[in-house]
């Protein structure tokens, strides 16, 4: 399934949920590539800027940034979240594999939860590694197959409600790799970039389960593809059962989910790669 079938009108929704939960690993992307933005007028690619989160950080440490999204709204909530400078920072439109810029154009890239909605994932590190400059820094994150706590509620809720299950959105067996710190690494590496970090990282999500509710009645991401697929009245039993199931689990009005992510550092070598 490809991004824009799944990200497409959803700008709102996905601000009041799961933008706040892909939040909590932007100083950790931003320090690792700091390294390679030492130089004067270095630039940051983000790759999926989304609701513009990584793009403003960058910004707010005085780095030049470029942010690329294919969706109008998600590239619109970025500009307005950097409110920086034209001369300082962009807004593209556009999506990997297929990227508007010079190859060796910039000295960082971060793609923060993007990689894992691709339909190619080896071509969208490729791209990504022929865009930075050698000696430049990769920063990508991508969720583990364990990674979403909050999808055991909202899955308990279609199966009360008796949804319908959609076609499979895994990618083809020649496309895919193993949703894991080593996986991840393995493609960064098929691209031809030097893994300096390799980790699985894990957080605590917390949203009231009206913004979740916002994700996924909006559509967002798989969960909210299916349940559009609904009928009309599938979708209210769905909406009532996470309701109920929603409050059994809050305290002080908030959900808690464990949440895991892999997350991969890698450098750009002067020469290419040879394997041993």
């Amino acid at each position: 399934m490809t991004s824009a079938c799944i990200w497409s009108n959803v700008s709102e929704g996905y601000r009041r949920s799961f933008a706040t939960l892909c939040v909590g690993r932007v100083p950790t992307l931003l320090d690792h590539v700091a390294p390679a933005m030492e130089r004067r007028s270095a630039v940051l690619l983000d790759v999926g800027s989304g609701t513009g989160t990584v793009a403003r950080a960058a910004a707010g440490r005085c780095w030049l940034v470029i942010a690329l999204d294919p969706e109008a709204d998600m590239a619109s909530m970025t500009g307005d979240a950097m409110d920086a400078p034209a001369e300082a920072a962009r807004v593209v439109r556009a999506a990997l594999p297929n990227l508007p810029l010079t190859s060796a154009g910039v000295d960082a890239v971060v793609a923060n939860f993007v990689v894992n909605h691709v339909a190619d994932p080896r071509a969208a590190l490729a791209e990504a590694a022929r865009v930075v400059r050698p000696g430049g820094r990769l920063a990508v994150t991508i969720w583990t197959r364990a990674g979403a706590g909050w999808a055991d509620l909202v899955g308990a809720a279609f199966e009360a409600a008796d949804a319908t299950s959609p076609p499979s959105a895994q990618l083809p067996e020649h496309l895919d790799f193993e949703r894991s710190p080593e996986g991840l690494a393995d493609i960064t590496r098929a691209a031809g970039l030097s893994v300096v970090v390799k980790d699985r990282t894990t957080w605590r999500w917390r949203v009231s389960p009206d913004d979740l509710w916002a994700g996924i009645s909006s559509g967002v991401a798989a969960a909210g593809a299916r349940y559009l697929a609904q009928r009309p009245d599938v979708r209210r039993a769905v909406q009532e059962h996470f309701v109920r199931l929603a409050a059994t689990e809050a305290h002080d009005g908030l959900l808690n989910f464990a949440s895991e992510a892999a997350l991969v550092v890698a450098t750009k070598p002067s020469a290419p790669l040879t394997s041993t």
